[in-house]
C-alpha cells in the first residue's frame, strides 16, 4: 500500500491529501487516507448531502466518498489554489474536478467548486474536522436548495433532513456496491492511526 505521510504543513500538503481522499488509485488507499487525515467526528456539508459531526461520523463521510467512486470509477481533481486562515485554522481550496458517471456516454465536463476545510491541530499535526463544498451558482441543484430555503423558510428543516437522508443513502449504496465488488476496501478500520493515537515520543 502507498505510504501516507502526516499533514504538518497544510497549505503545501493539502493538494495531495485531497487527491488521496477523492481520487485514490485503490479503495484501501482511500480508506487509509480517511483514517489518517480526518478526525473520527468529522462533519461534511455538500449541496446534496450532510453529515453532522459526532461519534463515528467519519465513517459516514467515507461512505459518501466510496459511493462517489462507485458512481464514477475515474475522477480527475486539481487544487488550483489554497488559502490558509491560520488564525482559525481553516483552508479554502479552489478546486476543479471532472466527474464521469459509470456507463454514461457523455464526456465529463469540468466543474469548479470552493472547498472549506476546518482543521484541528494535535501534536503539530493537522486533521480535517469538517468539510464544506460550495459550487458555482450555475450548479442548479445547489441553487435550488438554497433558493427554496430562502423563499420558504419552513422548508429549511425539511431540506436539512433530506440532506442527512441522502448522506445515509450514499453510505448504504456504497456498502451494496462493495458487496457487488465495486470499490471495496479490505483494510480494517483500526489499521491506521489518526488524531487520537497514543503518542509516547
Amino acid at each position: 500500500m502507498t505510504s501516507i505521510s502526516e499533514m504538518q504543513h497544510p497549505s503545501s500538503e493539502v493538494g495531495a491529501v485531497v487527491s488521496l481522499l477523492t481520487a485514490a488509485a485503490a479503495p484501501d488507499i482511500q480508506k487509509a487516507a480517511f483514517l489518517k487525515y480526518l478526525t473520527p467526528d468529522a462533519g461534511f456539508r455538500h449541496p446534496l448531502c450532510h453529515v453532522t459531526p459526532g461519534p463515528g461520523s467519519r465513517d459516514r463521510v467515507l461512505g459518501i466518498y466510496q459511493w462517489y467512486r462507485i458512481m464514477s470509477p475515474h475522477i480527475d481533481i486539481t487544487v488550483k489554489s489554497v488559502v490558509h486562515d491560520t488564525a482559525n485554522n481553516v483552508l479554502l481550496l479552489d478546486v476543479v474536478q471532472k466527474f464521469h458517471l459509470r456507463f454514461s456516454p457523455f464526456s465529463p465536463a469540468p466543474s469548479r467548486l470552493l472547498v472549506r476545510l476546518t482543521l484541528r491541530e494535535e501534536n503539530g499535526l493537522h486533521y480535517i474536522a469538517s468539510q464544506e463544498d460550495f459550487y458555482h451558482p450555475d450548479a442548479r441543484i445547489h441553487s435550488a436548495t438554497e433558493f427554496m430555503s430562502l423563499l420558504i423558510p419552513p422548508l429549511a428543516p425539511v431540506i436539512r433532513v433530506g440532506l442527512s437522508v441522502a448522506a445515509t443513502a450514499s453510505d448504504i449504496y456504497a456498502k451494496i456496491g462493495q458487496l457487488l465488488g465495486f470499490w471495496a476496501a479490505n483494510a480494517p478500520s483500526e489499521a491506521h492511526g489518526g488524531l487520537y493515537d497514543k503518542r509516547n515520543d
